[in-house]
């Protein structure tokens, strides 16, 4: 189950709902995107009455109803957040052939009876299925008729106008986000497969014969050619070079050599290293998604490709500390400047070949 906690929105951001369908439109804006099969668990602070944490995982199977409300509840409450609400975005039809609102009816019970056990306050439980909101705990027929509400499809309602002045962009669906960094399918699986297979082996007989400085040396020279091709527009990949980057990004000093560059033609780089490697080859440039999207004020995308990043491998070390940074209000800006404070040219600007190889001494770098 994949699950992700968002940063709300700036402090300066102030939105209020007082309906169920004010609630479900705020949401994406909330986390940048819109959920899509998603259980989305927003905290209240009590001192003010902001929101605080935010929780959004993919909708669980019944058999896990009750203990993802019981997890995911605890985990705001440890939060800080005192008052809570709900919210099931249903995009695929459950298999029963039952409403989405009356399918999952069971799992904002259990929310519900989650809260009870821990004094939390549940001040609002909704569904929103194809354009239609219905709240599970309203049950005022003129207010939460039993068809639902029509979401607002106009962009000048409140919700609508107070995101614009805040400068804050139409979210997109998360399902778009995740097709961004979706793995091969089909026959390309099978040629990802023997691209590693191949490149595997033969990078094992170049260590033995040449030693791994050699081949930490050749990846940063490979990579540096790559990021100029698709600095150019050239975005093309083949099976082969894919597998030899991402293995070579296996030996930590040349991921974080590559982790400290900064410019426009990264983060389509990285996509494209994510999209035709497999778990848990893939942790690494997935993991390198999720820095280059961060740090270039993408959180939402971020999200995403770091959740991606430990279903590949759960035990990636990188993918672990960019989770718990990427959801715990660190500043990307400032998270970059201290790894790499000298090596962090500006944003657009051109790559340069190494003229030797990189220094592994002088510059903080990330464990994992």
């Amino acid at each position: 189950m994949s699950e992700t906690a968002f940063t709300p929105m700036p402090t300066t951001t102030v939105i209020q709902v007082g309906t169920p369908s004010e609630l479900a439109e705020a949401i994406p804006y909330l986390l940048g995107a819109r959920p899509t099969d998603s259980l989305v668990l927003l905290g209240i602070r009590p001192e003010d009455g902001r929101v605080g944490p935010v929780l959004r995982l993919d909708l669980p199977p019944p058999e896990r109803f009750a203990a993802a409300a019981h997890h995911h509840t605890a985990q705001l409450l440890q939060h800080g957040a005192r008052f809570l609400s709900s919210i099931v975005y249903v995009d695929s039809q459950p298999r029963d052939g039952t409403r989405g609102v009356d399918f999952y009816r069971p799992l904002a019970e259990s929310v519900a009876g989650a809260c009870r056990r821990r004094a939390l306050a549940l001040q609002e439980s909704i569904c929103v299925q194809n354009g239609r909101v219905w709240s599970y705990i309203c049950r005022i027929h003129d207010c939460c008729p039993p068809d639902g509400t029509p979401l607002p499809t106009e962009r000048h309602t409140a919700v609508a106008a107070a995101a614009v002045t805040a400068g804050i962009p139409p979210p997109i669906p998360l399902s778009e986000l995740a097709a961004r960094v979706r793995p091969p399918e089909f026959i390309a699986r099978e040629a990802v497969r023997q691209a590693f297979v191949h490149r595997r082996a033969e990078l094992k007989r170049q260590a033995d014969v040449g030693g791994r400085d050699g081949l930490q040396y050749e990846t940063i020279a490979l990579l540096q050619a790559a990021r100029t091709r698709f600095a150019g527009g050239d975005c093309s990949m083949t099976y082969d070079e894919a597998a030899r980057l991402v293995l070579g990004l296996d030996d930590r000093r040349a991921r974080d050599h590559a982790m400290s560059w900064q410019d426009d033609a990264l983060l389509p780089l990285w996509t494209a290293l994510a999209r035709r490697s497999l778990p848990p080859d893939s942790a690494v440039p997935l993991s390198l998604v999720a820095w280059e999207a961060w740090t270039g004020d993408q959180p939402a995308f971020a999200r995403v490709a770091v959740n991606r990043a430990l279903e590949a491998d759960p035990t990636y070390r990188l993918a672990q500390l960019l989770h718990t940074a990427i959801n715990g209000g660190l500043d990307p800006v400032d998270a970059r400047a201290l790894l790499f404070p000298a090596r962090s040219p500006r944003r657009g600007t051109p790559p340069s070949p190494p003229s030797a190889p990189p220094s592994t001494d002088g510059n903080p770098t990330p464990t994992g």
